[in-house]
């Protein structure tokens, strides 16, 4: 074997070894992601997926939560983003409910806005970037939230907001990946990412007006 051969076949298992080392550690890394925010819901469970990012189930002021890490790769031209998905269980059978996603471009995975059927105004104070649709029948319920939903997406970090009849969601990001190992070793790192439990606590609180909002109007809607 040549010389130049010897010297590519080194290089090449030097790269691979390192891709090894590499995945392995931010396997580990992700495994903890989310401990910060397990004492924060009552009865909690902490699993794994075979991604390795954590998932918390557990419930909050008497409301079922779940708590995970969402891996986006799909976007061409753009580094791997981790979302966290925070979903508070609150059944309102026949909701119209609604759904609003901000940056959109269509490779969405996550995503429950464009599975509602009616493409909706944005209300004055959401970006001017942002997505909403909703059930027939979702207007007077996206009125009732408006200035809340403006609020919560004045943090740019937010990508969706969702109300349905199951529940309410909101999706934000949670980091970003490390350029170099995407680029070269096409991995998914993200440094010194964590989510800690004032994160959580916050989302919790803005889940749990919008739930107080649904419900008034609900009540509304009965009377």
């Amino acid at each position: 074997m040549s010389v130049s051969l010897l010297i590519a076949a080194a290089g090449a298992a030097a790269v691979s070894y390192i891709a090894v080392r590499d995945h392995r550690a931010a396997m580990a890394a992700r495994h903890g992601l989310l401990d910060d925010c397990v004492p924060a819901l009552d009865r909690s469970v902490l699993t794994h997926g075979g991604d390795g990012f954590p998932l918390i189930t557990g419930s909050h002021r008497e409301r079922g939560v779940q708590v995970q890490l969402l891996l986006d790769t799909m976007t061409m031209r753009r580094l791997p983003q981790l979302w966290l998905s925070v979903t508070l269980l609150d059944r309102h059978p026949g909701l119209a409910g609604l759904g609003i996603l901000v940056r959109h471009c269509g490779t969405e995975f996550y995503a429950l806005t464009s599975h509602f059927e009616d493409r909706l105004d944005a209300p004055h104070g959401f970006p001017a970037e942002s997505l909403v649709r909703g059930d027939p029948g979702a207007r007077p319920l996206l009125a009732g939230l408006a200035p809340l939903l403006a609020d919560i997406l004045k943090d740019p970090r937010v990508k969706e907001i969702a109300i349905t009849e199951r529940g309410m969601r909101i999706v934000r990001q949670a980091a970003e990946g490390k350029r170099g190992e995407h680029l070269l070793l096409r991995q998914s790192v993200f440094e010194k990412a964590h989510v800690s439990r004032t994160e959580l606590a916050d989302l919790l609180d803005k889940l749990h007006l919008m739930r107080s909002i649904v419900r008034s109007h609900r009540q509304a809607q009965a009377a």
